[in-house]
């Protein structure tokens, strides 16, 4: 079949249309409006404007593909085989781009609930609406967010007895300066949503809606403390007139000497006018007493320790080495969550490479890289308690299998030069009684050490048996 060539992805195009997190500027009357459904644009908006909400999305987003992964035959023994498929296939990541596009993935499937992944391929198709065809060469990815994404009731199959009833079949795509949509076969897509509900078999939830509300009230909290200050924080003008009537005051008002009062001007009078600044005095309610539940709501929402919200502080090593801990462990999980997709698009680049190409599957594990650095000083202890487990195996393990598993590469020793030689004599397969340290024979027997020690030694007679005749 005649290749028709390769069909660009192009860009998605995405309009703005949110008003951002409700705030009752005009009052507290308002409420927070908790309960109300949330859109993808207040999402979004959220996601670019609310601190939290950015390090929950964004930050995160890019932990979990930052330290990336490394790529491990299963069951081969040899690692050079292991080495040479992992060189191969990153050699593929890196020319597609792979890196960039699985942190937008992921930014958009956190922030929006699902994302797409699309395969342009080089194959046999005249358009990317029809199934994938005797595909050459994977030419590009391109990540899009659902609000780029546009699927109707005649987009999903609808057959029941298809594997993929209910599921989207085409994929229509905004594009930029385009009005008609770029529509995208399912062959051609990787589909990602890892926290699926019973309300949909390809929706997800966006890892903001659980911790929405708290987000709401948090941004409140902070407006309400810029306004304070702002209002409050240099005090207001507090004049006092002595002896004067309601007219001399008003005629001080209309003379505009008033107009603009603030610690940057100047009031000129006499002795019987007094200008004070007032302020809250020490009135006003510690915000730390409600902003902290609030983050600690989120913490426990996202996951996330409240340290790392807030940003960890230099100098607690202690705390910080905990909660990065935590915060890595929900990383890996993430991690994990991710790998259904990276292995789609994994094997659909093996089937590209030509020593790769064969009908069976090929098995392999990722071994993502750590998120977190350990000191010289823990490297040193590590290294270590091995030279020490090391030492204490040679016990009972030869040289040679000692220098195995310190590195498989290394060559055997002879016999001669040690390569079968234990640690310690006596230990191993050589025979105990020839490597005894003593004298057997000449150990002096415990009963024999102590006169009348018979009774630890009893004789034990047979009972006679009665015959009848």
């Amino acid at each position: 079949m005649k290749v028709k060539g390769f069909k660009h992805i192009a860009t998605a195009d995405t309009v703005p249309r949110g008003q951002g997190m409700y705030i009752p500027r005009s009052g507290t009357g308002g409420g927070g409006e908790y309960g109300t459904d949330i859109t993808d644009d207040l999402r979004a908006f959220a996601m670019t404007r609310e601190p939290v909400a950015y390090r929950t999305v964004f930050t995160v987003a890019h932990d979990i593909f930052d330290n990336w992964f490394k790529l491990e035959l299963e069951g081969k023994e040899d690692s050079d085989q292991s080495e040479n498929f992992d060189q191969k296939i990153q050699a593929e990541l890196t020319r597609l781009n792979a890196k960039q596009e699985l942190t937008r993935m992921a930014v958009y499937e956190r922030g929006f609930s699902w994302a797409i992944i699309v395969l342009g391929y080089v194959d046999a198709a005249d358009s990317l609406m029809e199934p994938l065809t005797s595909p050459q060469k994977l030419q590009e990815i391109k990540a899009y967010s659902s609000r780029q994404v546009t699927l109707s009731a005649s987009d999903l199959d609808t057959d029941p007895n298809s594997e993929r009833y209910g599921l989207p079949v085409i994929y229509n795509i905004r594009r930029q300066g385009t009005a008609a949509p770029l529509k995208v076969h399912y062959t051609r897509v990787i589909h990602i949503a890892t926290r699926l509900t019973d309300e949909s078999d390809y929706i997800g939830k966006s890892v903001l809606d659980p911790i929405w509300d708290d987000l709401g009230t948090l941004r409140n909290i902070r407006w309400g403390m810029g306004q304070t200050m702002y209002r409050y924080g240099s005090g207001f003008p507090d004049i006092t007139f002595t002896g004067a009537e309601l007219d001399d005051i008003n005629d001080w008002i209309d003379s505009g000497a008033f107009q603009n009062l603030n610690a940057r001007t100047y009031f000129a009078h006499s002795e019987d006018q007094l200008l004070e600044f007032k302020g809250l005095q020490g009135r006003a309610l510690d915000p730390m007493n409600y902003y902290l539940p609030i983050m600690e709501n989120i913490s426990c929402g996202t996951g996330i320790p409240l340290a790392i919200l807030r940003g960890v502080q230099a100098g607690a090593l202690t705390g910080s080495e905990v909660n990065q801990g935590e915060y890595y462990g929900l990383i890996s999980d993430e991690q994990t969550a991710y790998e259904d997709a990276l292995r789609q698009l994994i094997d659909a680049i093996i089937g590209f490479i030509p020593d790769n190409r064969r009908t069976s599957p090929i098995s392999y594990k990722f071994n993502w890289n750590s998120g977190i650095e350990l000191s010289q000083q823990e490297k040193q202890a590590i290294a270590l308690q091995r030279a020490q487990e090391l030492d204490f195996l040679w016990n009972w393990k030869t040289r040679n299998e000692i220098r195995a598993e310190i590195d498989p590469s290394l060559p055997e020793l002879s016999e001669e030069d040690g390569g079968k030689d234990f640690k310690t004599k006596g230990f191993g397969t050589q025979p105990f009684e020839e490597n005894m340290p003593f004298d057997k024979s000449q150990q002096p027997n415990p009963l024999e050490m102590k006169q009348g020690a018979s009774y630890l030694v009893t004789e034990v007679k047979p009972k006679e048996q009665k015959h009848s005749s």
